[in-house]
């Protein structure tokens, strides 16, 4: 009697088993987004939300889950890796546990970690993220399913490889220089204006070029307005023309030598007021 009594204190004391969310076995589909700028490659998952893979260009790949449903308790959330069936194993294998908040609705993880996550659902194993959701009084379960992988995989890996190199913040920030008392632009500026026009024929965000040109304090005030004008429009003129930027999208701003980026007290803090910056607004 002592004996039974034991056994059944261990089975109620033993955790309930998680409730599991995962695509069916007979309608997973996964969907594949392709731009120069984002990769996706996601599922939906019933009464749950939807999880895969993103990658922003300039980004890290991430692995992200997105619930409609089941936001978090406060508490953590582990990530996964569930055997495949050939393995005939039921261990998991941990990638990593966060922290997570009341009411989180999304669950990611970046860089080496969502690499292994996206290596191990190649193998046929199934990524997955554990928490206790405001839903339920025992954990859930929500699993990515390899059901039809092969048949989206090569157009996502195909995005991944043809991203743009430069990201928004690699880019909307750029200054060029100017020699002494002229406006004209050297290669280097019209290189770095060459990068920065590519970008923004990628990214409908982009509202506004703005263009704020500038000079140092040397020579008359009737001299420097015009030419502090005459950079601004410089580098407009050549975006325009170069790269057939819409003159509505590009703001010019002449501030002449009201806002040095150096003293003007020597040659090189001069050369660096020289100068035309360039930002771009979403």
């Amino acid at each position: 009697m002592k004996k039974i009594l034991f056994l059944l204190s261990c089975l109620l004391t033993q955790p309930l088993l998680a409730e599991q969310f995962q695509a069916p076995v007979t309608d997973t589909r996964w969907q594949v987004v392709e731009s120069p700028l984002e990769c996706s490659l996601t599922q939906e998952i019933p009464g749950f939300g939807h999880g895969g893979f993103y990658r922003r260009n300039g980004a890290s790949l991430k692995l992200v889950f997105n619930t409609l449903s089941q936001p978090a308790q406060d508490g953590e959330v582990s990530f996964q890796i569930a055997p495949a069936p050939w393995q005939n194993s039921d261990e998991v294998d941990i990638l990593t546990s966060l922290p997570t908040d009341t009411g989180q609705s999304r669950f990611q993880i970046e860089g080496s970690v969502a690499l292994e996550a996206l290596a191990q659902l190649q193998e046929g194993r199934f990524p997955m993220i554990e928490y206790r959701s405001q839903s339920f009084s025992r954990d859930i379960r929500v699993m990515l399913s390899t059901i039809r992988l092969n048949d989206s995989l090569p157009a996502f890996q195909q995005c991944l490889q043809s991203l743009h190199p430069d990201s928004f913040e690699e880019v909307n920030k750029l200054t060029v220089y100017f020699p002494l008392g002229k406006a004209t632009l050297d290669a280097a500026s019209k290189k770095a204006l060459d990068r920065l026009a590519g970008y923004v024929k990628l990214d409908d965000s982009i509202r506004q070029i703005r263009i704020s040109s500038h000079t140092d304090n040397y020579g008359r005030k009737r001299v420097n307005e015009p030419l502090s004008d005459a950079r601004a429009h410089a580098v407009k003129t050549y975006l325009q023309a170069e790269h057939e930027i819409p003159a509505e999208l590009i703001r010019v701003e002449s501030h002449v030598d009201h806002k040095p980026a150096a003293s003007n007290k020597t040659a090189d803090g001069r050369a660096r007021n020289r100068r035309a910056e360039i930002t771009l607004l979403r």
